[in-house]
């Protein structure tokens, strides 16, 4: 009988060692497969996002070229050579002409000033000055800005907020060359560029 029963205790141990060593084995594996699971999850992802965007991209820009050429090819086939519809032209105004058009509009942006003036015949630039200002990596202070060849006093360059004739020079401040109060950030010019 003693034997029976060493046995049987050397059984339950046996058996209760062998469902501890399953549970942690399945434990550990269950914990693997979805660690495995995941890391695949993301590397699909950003591999079918790579791939889609690349493939995508290509495609847009073939068939954005391809609409491009045959609307262009449209618009040249049918030109008959009279300026008939779709055709404006712009025009340099005088001071005066700026002016009026800078009261009448009561536009605050270059942007919007720019619009107006150009659907009221009137060629106008986009003058965009970058300053020095400190700031976050790839980014840059600019003043937004428009210009005029006006015929009779020339290139002026207008502050759209205030609707102020302003000077612009690279390597001076801004401020101080229109006679603003002095910012405390560095506003001196570095770059100007000038879209018409």
């Amino acid at each position: 009988m003693k034997g029976l029963i060493k046995t049987s205790i050397i059984i339950a141990a046996l058996i209760g060692v062998g469902t501890l060593t399953s549970i942690l084995i399945t434990s550990n594996l269950s914990n693997r497969v979805a660690i495995a699971h995941e890391r695949s999850f993301k590397e699909g992802r950003t591999q079918g996002y790579e791939t889609g965007f690349r493939e995508g991209s290509s495609t847009g820009f073939q068939e954005g070229s391809k609409i491009g050429y045959e609307k262009g090819r449209e618009g040249y086939d049918s030109y008959n050579g009279d300026y008939g519809t779709g055709f404006y032209f712009t025009y340099n105004p005088t001071y005066d002409e700026v002016r009026e058009i800078l009261a009448e509009s009561n536009k605050t942006t270059a942007m919007e000033i720019n619009y107006y003036a150009e659907a009221n015949g009137i060629r106008t630039a986009y003058v965009r000055c970058q300053i020095a200002r400190k700031t976050t990596e790839r980014m840059v202070h600019i003043y937004h800005l428009v210009a005029f060849e006006t015929v009779d006093r020339g290139f002026i360059i207008i502050r759209p907020r205030s609707h102020e004739e302003v000077k612009v020079e690279v390597g001076k401040s801004y401020s101080e060359l229109n006679g603003f109060p002095t910012p405390s950030y560095d506003d001196t010019i570095t770059k100007i560029t000038i879209v018409w």
